[in-house]
């Protein structure tokens, strides 16, 4: 099978697979019920992927870039607190649909505590968000520690919304960033917050 083939093909199984591991868990979907779901033979998944480790790292490392170009989109045109807060925003709406299960980077590391890999994945797309907060913060002495309050409060959210929905988490989240630009000074082009 020729290269761009069998990258179309991994894509396909990526694909397929994304919305199983989501729903279901990476640790409770085994390999009989991806050949199973996808109607392949199992030579053909150990194929593409050396064993099921490598394709939940397949599966997080296509999250990460979904979630990051999705990510980049929402705040482009944006700067400061209104791309902070568009941020929370998103949140908010995720964390309302049905199909929101929490954050697939740590379901699948408390899913397969033993793989530091799969950790490494999950870790890169964390520093991705800091990275994303740290750019929109403003410089001076808080400059880390407000990039670090704002990632706490998106992973807080994440995992409240999936306990206590009705509690409205990630709309907490939203005010309290807010609150924290107000209170270190920072206002956007908008005058947000």
């Amino acid at each position: 099978m020729p290269p761009s083939l069998r990258l179309s093909f991994r894509a396909k199984i990526l694909d397929a697979i994304s919305d199983l591991f989501y729903r279901r868990g990476t640790y409770r979907v085994g390999i009989d019920e991806i050949v199973r779901e996808l109607k392949i033979a199992r030579a053909t998944l150990y194929r593409h992927f050396g064993g099921k480790e490598d394709l939940i790292i397949a599966y997080l490392e296509q999250r990460h870039t979904f979630v990051s170009g999705q990510m980049e989109a929402l705040i482009s045109g944006k700067s400061g607190a209104a791309a902070i807060l568009a941020i929370f925003d998103s949140l908010s709406d995720k964390t309302r649909t049905e199909a929101f299960r929490g954050c697939a980077f740590l379901i699948a590391v408390t899913e397969n505590p033993g793989s530091t890999a799969i950790r490494d994945v999950a870790y890169a797309h964390k520093l991705f968000l800091r990275e994303l907060f740290a750019r929109l913060v403003p410089l001076g002495p808080a400059y880390d520690d407000l990039s670090e309050q704002l990632l706490l409060l998106y992973e807080g959210a994440l995992a409240g919304s999936v306990l206590r929905p009705e509690a409205r988490p990630a709309d907490v989240a939203r005010k309290t960033a807010a609150a924290l630009l107000q209170a270190g000074g920072f206002n956007g082009p908008e005058g947000e917050p």
